[in-house]
C-alpha cells in the first residue's frame, strides 16, 4: 500500500512537471562571461521562464565589473569573493595540485545554491564549453528528469575497494571512504537534497572534495536517485567533435566544444534546420515490429532508422510520452525474447527504452559480508566525530584537529576495509574447489569476481523483486533501477581502468518488463488521455 502511495505521488509530480518543471536554476560557471555565453543564457533565460526555471552566470573575476551589463529578470550575474568561499570550506573542488586555485567559479556555485540560497529544488550547474544545441534540449532534458532525480551526471563508475594507484584517486583518500564513483561532471544536475547533503559534508571536512568523484560518491552512500540519460553520453574528456555528430544527437549537450563562436554558428545552423524539416512525432510504427510477413532483417533496420530518427526529435516528445514509449519498448522486448527473436533486435529495442527514459542507477549494498571490531570502532568514531564538528564553532581552536582526525579515520577505515575483503576472499577460496582459479561475492546489485591473478571484474546483478531489499523506499529505488548493459561506456575518469558490466538478455528484460511495468501503470491510470 505505502509503495501505491509513492508511486501515486510520482505521478502527481510529474503531472505538475508537465505544465511547470518547479523551481530550478541552471547556473553557468566562467571566469569572464563571454558575449556568446551572455546571449544564450540571455536566450534560455527567455525560453526557461514558462518551466520555472532561473538562469544565473556565476563569474569568478571578481574584477570584472558587471553594472553595464543589461539582463532580464530570471537572469542574474553573480560574484563572491573568494575569502567567503574559504571561510565555509567551498574551496579545492577542482585543485589538482600546488599552486592550483583554491577558490573558483565551482567552489563559489556550490556555496551559492547549497549555502546561500536555498530557494532552487533543483540546480544544473554548466561549464562554459558545453554545447548546449538548443534551449529545447536542455529544457526537455530538465523536465524530464529534475522532478525525480537527485544527482544527473553522465556515468557512474565505481573504484570498489579505495584502489589509488590510478587516475586522482588518491585525492579520495581520507575524504571519502570506499567504495568510490566518478564522472565526468562538466554538466551536473542536483537536487536540494543533494545540495544540503554537499554543505554537510563541506562543512565537516572544510573543504570541497574533487567533484569528478565526490559528487557521485556522496550520492550513492546515501542511497540517493542517480540518472545518467543519453542526453549525457557525449560528455567526455577530450574529444574533438564534428557538426555531424552533433546533427545526429542534436538534444545531447556535448563537452568539450572549446570555440564560443563555433558554438553560436552551429546552434543556428541547426535551429534554421528544424525549421525547414519541420519533423513530427507521429513516426513510430508500433504495427510495422509485429506484422508476421516483416523479415527479421526489415525489421532491424526499422529500429536502426527509428533510432536514428528519435534521437533527432525526441525532445518534441512530453515527458509523460517518454515514460510511455519505454513501456512499450520493454513490452516489444520481452515479446520478441519469448518468441526467441535475434538478441541483436532485442538490444536496439532496448536502446530505443533507454534512450525514451533512461531508469536510475543501481545502488550498492555492503560487500563486506561481515564487518570486524575494528570496522565497528572506526564508524562510531567517525559518527561522534562528525558530530562534535557540527556543534563546534568554525574557528574554533580545535576545528583542524577535529578534521585531521576526520582524515586519519577515513584513511583507516579504508585500509580496513580492504583488509576485511581480502580476508573474506580467502576464506572463499579456502572453501572452494582447488580447481577453481578465481572467487567471488555480491550485493543485491553487483556482482565482483577476483580472479587469479587479483584482478577485479563486476556484474550487475538485478534483484528479482522487491522484497529483496529492506524497507519501502528501498522498493521503489529497486522498481525504478535498470541499467542498460548496452549502452556505450565512455572512459569518464581518464586513466581508470573500465570494468565490464554483463546482464543476461534474459535476466535483464524480465527485470526490464516486471518493474516498468509497476513503475508506469500507476501514472498510466491517472492519465487516461495519454
Amino acid at each position: 500500500m505505502i509503495n501505491y502511495l509513492l508511486f501515486i505521488l510520482l505521478v502527481i509530480v510529474y503531472l505538475y512537471a508537465e505544465v511547470h518543471a518547479g523551481s530550478g536554476a541552471v547556473c553557468f560557471l566562467t571566469t569572464r562571461p563571454a558575449l556568446e555565453t551572455l546571449d544564450f543564457a540571455q536566450e534560455l533565460a527567455q525560453d526557461a521562464t514558462e518551466y520555472g526555471v532561473d538562469v544565473f552566470i556565476m563569474i569568478d573575476d571578481n574584477n570584472f565589473n558587471i553594472s553595464n551589463i543589461k539582463t532580464s529578470t530570471n537572469l542574474r550575474l553573480l560574484q563572491i569573493s573568494n575569502q567567503q568561499c574559504i571561510y565555509y570550506g567551498y574551496q579545492n573542488a577542482i585543485s589538482l595540485k600546488s599552486g592550483w586555485r583554491e577558490v573558483t567559479s565551482w567552489d563559489k556555485a556550490l556555496l551559492y545554491f547549497s549555502l546561500l540560497n536555498s530557494n532552487y529544488t533543483f540546480v544544473w550547474l554548466v561549464e562554459h564549453d558545453v554545447f548546449i544545441p538548443s534551449t529545447k534540449a536542455f529544457l526537455t532534458l530538465h523536465q524530464l528528469y529534475s522532478n525525480t532525480s537527485d544527482l544527473i551526471v553522465a556515468r557512474n563508475e565505481i573504484n570498489l575497494l579505495g584502489d589509488a594507484s590510478t587516475w586522482l584517486w588518491s585525492k579520495a583518500i581520507g575524504k571519502l571512504v570506499p567504495p568510490w564513483y566518478c564522472s565526468m561532471v562538466n554538466v551536473v544536475g542536483l537536487s536540494r537534497s543533494m545540495l544540503i547533503a554537499i554543505d554537510d559534508h563541506v562543512h565537516w571536512l572544510g573543504v570541497v572534495p574533487f567533484h569528478e568523484f565526490f559528487f557521485n560518491t556522496l550520492a550513492m552512500h546515501l542511497n540517493m536517485t542517480i540518472v545518467t540519460p543519453i542526453e549525457l553520453n557525449t560528455i567526455n574528456f577530450q574529444v574533438d567533435y564534428s557538426f555531424e555528430q552533433v546533427l545526429k544527437q542534436s538534444n545531447n549537450l556535448w563537452h568539450p566544444l572549446k570555440s564560443l563562436t563555433e558554438q553560436k554558428s552551429w546552434r543556428q545552423t541547426l535551429l534554421n534546420q528544424s525549421l525547414e524539416k519541420n519533423t513530427t512525432n507521429e513516426f513510430i510504427d508500433f504495427e510495422t515490429l509485429f506484422h508476421h510477413n516483416q523479415t527479421m532483417i526489415n525489421i532491424e533496420n526499422y529500429l536502426t532508422n527509428l533510432l536514428t530518427k528519435f534521437e533527432i526529435s525526441k525532445s518534441q516528445f512530453s515527458s509523460a510520452s517518454r515514460i510511455s514509449l519505454r513501456q512499450r519498448f520493454c513490452d516489444i522486448a520481452k515479446e520478441y525474447q519469448q518468441r526467441n527473436v535475434s538478441k541483436n533486435v532485442t538490444s536496439i529495442i532496448m536502446k530505443l527504452a533507454d534512450h525514451a527514459y533512461k531508469l536510475p542507477e543501481l545502488r550498492m549494498d555492503n560487500f563486506v559480508t561481515s564487518k570486524s571490531k575494528n570496522h565497528l570502532r572506526l564508524e562510531q568514531a567517525l559518527k561522534e566525530n562528525r558530530k562534535t564538528i557540527f556543534r563546534s564553532l568554525s574557528n574554533s581552536f580545535t576545528m583542524a584537529e577535529l578534521r585531521n582526525e576526520t582524515n586519519n579515520l577515513m584513511t583507516e577505515l579504508r585500509s580496513e576495509i580492504q583488509r576485511e575483503f581480502k580476508q573474506q576472499q580467502e576464506r572463499q577460496n579456502h572453501t572452494a574447489s582447488p580447481s577453481s582459479s578465481s572467487s567471488s561475492f555480491s550485493s543485491s546489485a553487483w556482482s565482483f569476481i577476483i580472479t587469479s591473478s587479483g584482478a577485479l571484474s563486476s556484474t550487475r546483478e538485478l534483484a528479482d523483486k522487491p522484497g529483496d531489499y529492506s524497507n519501502e523506499m528501498d522498493d521503489i529505488a529497486a522498481q525504478l533501477n535498470y541499467d542498460s548493459a548496452e549502452a556505450e561506456k565512455k572512459n569518464c575518469c581518464p586513466n581508470l581502468e573500465r570494468k565490464n558490466v554483463e546482464i543476461t538478455d534474459e535476466k535483464k528484460l524480465n527485470f526490464e518488463h516486471k518493474n516498468s511495468n509497476v513503475a508506469i501503470s500507476h501514472f498510466q491510470k491517472e492519465n487516461p488521455e495519454t
